[in-house]
């Protein structure tokens, strides 16, 4: 390997990393502002910077919003707005009611999903490796679920929700999500693509407040409104980072997500990860890098 190759992926590495971090944060966003913010009300103050972001950087870079618009495609930017705030939504619960760490390792899981809906949807075939893989992440998962249950209580558990399976959903919509970006990615612009999602979500959760929103002080609400841009960032970030690299590659940079929200329990909560989550973690990501693979 030549050294401007090296670079090349070492910059790519840095670029997942950062994006990884950057949307730690926000499905931590919840247990951040120590619950005390629904999370539907985050998931509209996200898609609403967004979209200002988004926004801002159209007009900055082209003078025109038109940029944009240029799509023939919207009812699919809506569907995957409808995926992109369950998935948010889901994932911000679960964090809240869970420890960062498993919600995390569970939303790994949207691996095995986008393989099932590839076979649904695309008619491929599943492999004996494919199947072992995805095998390995469901045992991981229920490792998690188990271990999480024991350490807070069955009862507080299904208390506070059924957190785990709330955390199993947003890897589902989240999925969806990545199908749906795969399809659009063909002909659709990075521009179009970011600023339609956001639009369509930050709508569409505008017109959802009345029945959603609880009443909050500035201070509680004004931090949020950086999640929009920090979301946007980590976007850009991957963006960049598989331009430069091979996506099976850069996939294990991807699974930091779980040491950043490890780390972040372990700042902001004194939680560290239980034996349960490093074991369900380690058949998630092992599981996870077999997939790839095959």
């Amino acid at each position: 390997m030549t050294d401007a190759a090296a670079g090349s992926k070492l910059q790519a590495a840095l670029w997942v990393l950062a994006a990884a971090l950057a949307f730690s944060v926000v499905y931590a966003s919840g247990k951040l502002a120590g619950g005390a913010v629904p999370a539907l009300v985050i998931v509209w103050v996200r898609y609403l910077s967004g979209f200002v972001t988004v926004s801002a950087v159209s007009l900055v870079r082209h003078g025109s919003l038109r940029p944009g618009l240029a799509s023939h495609k919207f009812a699919f930017h809506a569907l995957r707005a409808l995926c992109g705030i369950g998935g948010l939504g889901c994932a911000v619960y679960a964090s809240t009611a869970m420890p960062l760490a498993d919600a995390a390792a569970l939303k790994l899981l949207q691996g095995v999903f986008v393989m099932v809906l590839a076979v649904l949807l695309l008619r491929e075939r599943v492999s004996a490796g494919q199947a072992l893989a995805a095998g390995l992440c469901l045992g991981g998962a229920f490792v998690i679920v188990t271990g999480t249950a024991g350490e807070i209580g069955a009862a507080s558990l299904l208390a506070s929700g059924a957190a785990p399976l709330v955390a199993l959903l947003a890897a589902f919509l989240v999925a969806c999500e990545t199908i749906l970006i795969k399809f659009l990615a063909r002909t659709e612009t990075a521009l179009s693509m970011l600023f339609l999602v956001n639009g369509f979500a930050a709508l569409l959760m505008t017109l959802a407040l009345p029945w959603i929103w609880v009443p909050l002080s500035p201070l509680q609400l004004a931090p949020l409104f950086l999640l929009g841009p920090l979301a946007i960032a980590g976007q850009m970030c991957n963006i960049r980072g598989f331009r430069l690299a091979d996506a099976a590659w850069l996939a294990p940079f991807g699974y930091s997500s779980v040491v950043f929200a490890a780390l972040l329990g372990w700042m902001f909560f004194d939680h560290l990860p239980g034996l349960a989550t490093l074991a369900g973690t380690a058949l998630i990501v092992g599981g996870g890098l077999l997939l790839i693979r095959r």
